[in-house]
């Protein structure tokens, strides 16, 4: 669940460095966030991930910006070749700014992640909607912040 909150920061921080040099009443734009299996190895641990997903973003003529993510991933944890873990996660992200990025209209992230050990499956889930979030003064509403953690 970190790692898909830490992707979705990023989402977004690169939805905002995008669309500074868009101009006005752009068309949509698509960012593939795809990507092939990706391997890590330290010693005898191994670890692989895939993702696949995309972005939309659009800036208005009133300059106000618009984005959208929706991706998803599977990864699987192993050692010597047996797997110790394994998991999927997915999250749908939408913003909408005013014109000069201050303030976040309105804002929602929709994500579960699941993941299993051998034994136990755990799903994680997250779902966090906002208004009117000032990114100066730190001040808005969050009309709800759900968070469930369950495992069988």
């Amino acid at each position: 669940m970190v790692k898909t909150v830490f992707a979705s920061i990023i989402a977004v921080a690169a939805t905002i460095f995008l669309s500074i040099g868009a101009a006005a009443g752009a068309t949509v734009q698509h960012f593939n966030l795809n990507t092939p299996e990706q391997c890590f190895y330290k010693l005898d641990y191994k670890y692989c991930v895939v993702s696949a997903g995309e972005e939309t973003a659009v800036q208005t003529a009133s300059g106000t910006f618009s984005a959208a993510v929706n991706a998803s991933d599977s990864w699987v944890f192993s050692q010597n070749a047996t797997i110790l873990a394994s998991g999927t996660d997915s999250i749908q992200e939408h913003v909408l700014y005013a014109n000069d990025f201050t303030i976040l209209k309105e804002g929602g992230i929709h994500q579960t992640s699941t993941f299993f050990d051998g034994t136990t499956t755990c799903t994680a889930g997250m779902d966090i909607h906002a208004t009117g979030l000032n990114l100066y003064t730190g001040t808005g509403h969050f009309q709800y912040t759900n968070f469930t953690f369950v495992c069988v």
